[in-house]
């Protein structure tokens, strides 16, 4: 889930979906909320993210990606 707001990232934290927070002047401070896990400058910033096979965060934890397997 790409979003730039609070319920965005919550939408997509509640659906179980990776999210990614569309930085902007008014919501760099959910930056570091816990329903974010990533956040971008750029919507275009997101093709080299995917295809190294970025997964999100599972189970609220806000450790890196890499190195993530999918859960079975």
């Amino acid at each position: 889930m790409v979003g730039d707001s609070i319920d965005d990232m919550t939408a997509g934290h509640t659906a179980g979906a990776a999210t990614v927070l569309l930085l902007n002047d008014r919501n760099t401070h959910l930056k570091d909320h816990e329903h974010t896990d990533l956040s971008i400058e750029r919507l275009d910033d997101l093709i080299n993210i995917l295809e190294n096979g970025f997964v999100g965060h599972r189970g609220g934890d806000k450790a890196p990606t890499e190195g993530r397997e999918e859960a079975a």
